[in-house]
């Protein structure tokens, strides 16, 4: 046999080749860690930051690869028909197509992209160049491609542009993966997840209501002492007349060091000692506030409604409690309201946050309704229940202990073992 009669088999097999590179560089620009290659390209690798725009333009890329690989192995199936027609005749074609579909599914797909996912980056990288070359010279073809997508996305009314995942979802996506490999531990995953809560909650989830803030009367000059030595708080809230009527902040610190001998001080010094209030809208999120407690290096804002009312008080700890969980010093008695009874009830202050009742008790509660226990329960029964009473929702079993006039102070709830998640 003469070289010439080899050619068609040189060819079919470096056909093959080809086919195995565009199915390997699919494979591994896919799969490849987008952070690892972002921190060479900040290093000044020139392949990876080709790398990273094949991945920035990923639908060119992958319509470019599938075009070519297409091509090569319909090129590499007509060459190898003809080879064999010659030999076997019109059985010829029965016998290449049960070749070349071997030939074509273990050295052109299976291998090179089992390949390409154990050595992804790698293999990412060293194709980067061609691939860049490739793109580029199939230009023209994606756009043909791109206006017959978006022609077929018309037809069958198909929203393409929210097709896709927002980062932060493929995120959580991401931690809950780990978190069911068991390479993340729950509290570790909670953590992560409520740093990416931050900027979807607004303040109002978190603050803590007007009612509960610990405040100084500064008609009351002869009670200041003792309540600052009562207290755990080193910034204290003053009013005048009426408790939402806040005048600013003291800093305990500062009227300690001003009182006299006999333990008093003057309205005057008092007054000296006031910081400025900050008051920021209900509306605010979490992560804006986080950021401007770092910039103006303050730990206390007030929050007011659209009216400019009070409605709250939020704090630098409180964001970051709601990140960590609650953190106790010496002088915290109870943690953040909850009492267990035993193993599946509960006393719960009404005033308690949603927020956390779900992280402390792994349920699952609507935080859109209510940002307390008391407003949820008054949200779903639509009524101000009275002491005594009980409800189910979801499973759980709540029952009004106490009430302090129109406001509901102590719940009882009662969960089932399948209310847990």
């Amino acid at each position: 046999m003469e070289f010439t009669n080899y050619l068609p088999i040189f060819y079919i097999a470096i056909l093959i080749v080809i086919s195995g590179m565009f199915s390997g560089s699919e494979t591994s620009v896919t799969s490849v860690n987008r952070s690892k290659i972002h921190k060479l390209a900040n290093k000044g690798d020139r392949k990876a930051k080709k790398l990273l725009k094949l991945i920035d333009n990923k639908n060119d890329l992958i319509s470019s690869i599938l075009v070519g690989n297409n091509i090569v192995n319909i090129l590499a199936s007509v060459l190898a028909t003809a080879v064999l027609i010659e030999y076997f005749g019109s059985d010829g074609i029965f016998y290449s197509t049960l070749v070349m579909t071997c030939l074509i599914v273990i050295f052109a797909e299976v291998l090179p992209k089992n390949i390409a996912l154990i050595k992804a980056d790698r293999f990412a990288l060293f194709f980067s160049t061609p691939l860049t070359i490739f793109v580029k010279i199939f230009y023209p073809i994606n756009l043909i491609l791109k206006f017959l997508n978006h022609t077929t996305y018309k037809i069958f009314g198909i929203d393409h542009k929210n097709s896709t995942n927002s980062v932060t979802e493929d995120i959580r996506n991401m931690i809950d993966m780990h978190e069911d490999e068991g390479d993340l531990h729950k509290d570790e995953s909670e953590m992560i997840n409520a740093i990416l809560d931050l900027k979807e909650i607004t303040v109002e989830k978190i603050m803590t209501h007007r009612k509960n803030i610990f405040s100084l009367n500064l008609n009351e000059t002869k009670k200041i002492y003792s309540t600052i030595a009562s207290s755990s708080f080193s910034r204290i809230p003053v009013w005048k007349d009426d408790r939402n009527n806040i005048l600013g902040i003291i800093h305990a610190k500062n009227i300690l060091s001003n009182l006299d001998d006999d333990g008093k001080i003057s309205l005057e010094k008092v007054k000296q000692g006031i910081i400025k209030p900050w008051f920021i809208p209900e509306t605010t999120k979490v992560k804006d506030q986080l950021n401007e407690f770092i910039k103006r290096k303050e730990k206390i804002a007030f929050v007011v409604d659209e009216y400019g009312e009070l409605m709250g008080l939020i704090s630098l700890e409180d964001i970051i409690e709601e990140i960590v969980g609650n953190i106790f010093d010496e002088k915290d008695f109870s943690t953040i309201g909850i009492r267990r009874i035993n193993e599946n009830q509960y006393r719960i202050r009404g005033d308690v946050n949603i927020r956390d009742i779900n992280r402390e008790l792994d349920l699952n509660l609507s935080e859109n309704d209510a940002s307390t226990l008391a407003g949820y329960i008054i949200f779903k029964t639509e009524a101000l229940p009275e002491v005594g009473q009980t409800f189910k929702f979801d499973n759980i079993v709540y029952e009004i202990l106490n009430k302090n006039k129109n406001q509901i102070t102590q719940i009882k709830i009662i969960l089932e073992k399948s209310t847990k998640h």
